[in-house]
């Protein structure tokens, strides 16, 4: 899987100390996924060892194999 990141993304990632390890984690095998609109998705994970919630990252597929990571949270709470 190639992910690519957005210079928005990877200051998001420094800000909150989120790795591209997590990032590939939570890609590849989210706890789930919520369509934002066609070709944007929030993919989520509650990642052990981490104590601020959920990881959660805002994605464009670009193709069948590549992302582009737009933004990563933490403390993600899914809405109901």
């Amino acid at each position: 899987m190639e992910i690519k990141y957005t210079p928005h993304a990877v200051e998001r990632m420094m800000q909150r100390n989120i790795s591209p390890k997590e990032v590939e984690l939570l890609l590849s095998k989210p706890d789930g996924t919520i369509q934002q609109s066609m070709d944007k998705f929030i993919y989520f994970k509650k990642i052990k060892g981490r104590v601020d919630n959920a990881l959660a990252a805002v994605t464009v597929k670009v193709e069948s194999n590549c992302f582009e990571v737009i933004t990563v949270m933490v403390n993600f709470e899914v809405p109901q």
